[in-house]
């Protein structure tokens, strides 16, 4: 790590994860692809103490994580993006709240380490508070539009209109195409293609359906409907990702690596239209904080200094 950055393997971990992959690329890996963590230095009684869950899961799988070496690889675990809300936590859809890793804002290009508890507790707090406060400011209960509902039903129901077929394979073809060519390190052509690949998923999956049965225990119906999301939030990551022309935290372009100015930053917001996809580009207001100052006292979050 040390040959990508200066603080090696306590850089950030999207600065991590484009190392490891970048080693992976270069065809210096273990025996399964990946490259090994290794953290028996730090004593393995510590390591067992302050990572007990991670040193158990490993040990479940055969692996010493506390005193041996352990190979690993990238992975997208977290995303930033999610629906848009407000500081209440309310949504554009009247009566629609939203917390946690559903939303998208809270962390910017990247989410630090253990700020993913934090959000969900703190904006879950929020949200149960502004539930509260909305409900007796109800004063009609509005009738549901029957022709979503129906809508609804048709999209759940359309996999018994169709020939069962190989669910779990689709699923891997599409985490391949989105690991190949709108992962870790991106670029325009591989992105282009990746879309093309979605697309052919998308196709695929509408052509093939699930058996009807008792639907109450359905799991591979559910896989169906839970793979058609996962094709759509492919298509909407990448889509964003083309059009992003600069590199912020997680998403990293080869072909535009710089960051450019933070003080015009924007977030991208995709919304569905029909069949198509809307995307605008949206400034972001600082007005709580700006790039290079810090609502934290003391030496920590000192804004950097400018020589005059």
């Amino acid at each position: 790590m040390t040959n990508y950055d200066a603080r090696g393997e306590r850089a950030t971990r999207d600065v991590v994860s484009r190392g490891i992959y970048a080693e992976m690329r270069a065809g210096r890996t273990g025996p399964m692809g990946g490259v090994y963590i290794q953290m028996s230095h730090l004593g393995p009684e510590k390591v067992a103490k302050t990572f007990p869950g991670m040193v158990n899961r490993c040990s479940d799988c055969g692996f010493d994580l506390a005193g041996g070496r352990v190979e690993v690889v990238p992975t997208a675990h977290y995303l930033m993006g999610g629906v848009e809300f407000n500081v209440d936590c309310s949504t554009a859809s009247p009566g629609l709240f939203a917390a946690g890793e559903d939303c998208g804002g809270v962390h910017g290009a990247n989410r630090l380490g253990g700020n993913g508890v934090a959000n969900s507790t703190v904006f879950g707090g929020i949200a149960g508070d502004a539930m509260a406060d909305y409900v007796p400011g109800v004063r009609q209960w509005k009738e549901p539009d029957r022709r979503v509902i129906e809508r609804g039903i048709e999209r759940a129901e359309y996999p018994f209109s169709k020939p069962a077929g190989a669910i779990h394979e689709l699923r891997d073809a599409l985490a391949q195409t989105m690991w190949d060519d709108v992962g870790v390190l991106r670029h325009d052509a591989a992105m282009r293609r990746g879309l093309e690949s979605v697309a052919s998923h998308h196709r695929a999956l509408m052509a093939i359906g699930v058996p009807d049965g008792d639907r109450r225990y359905n799991v591979t119906w559910h896989d169906w409907l839970n793979l058609q999301s996962l094709v759509d939030m492919s298509r909407v990551i990448t889509v964003s990702a083309l059009a992003r022309e600069d590199s912020r935290g997680a998403h990293f372009r080869e072909d535009f690596p710089e960051t450019g100015d933070l003080h015009s930053s924007r977030y991208t917001r995709v919304s569905a239209d029909g069949d198509d996809l809307r995307l605008e580009m949206v400034p972001v207001k600082f007005d709580i904080v700006r790039p290079g100052t810090s609502l934290i006292s003391g030496e920590a979050g000192q804004p950097p200094k400018v020589a005059a």
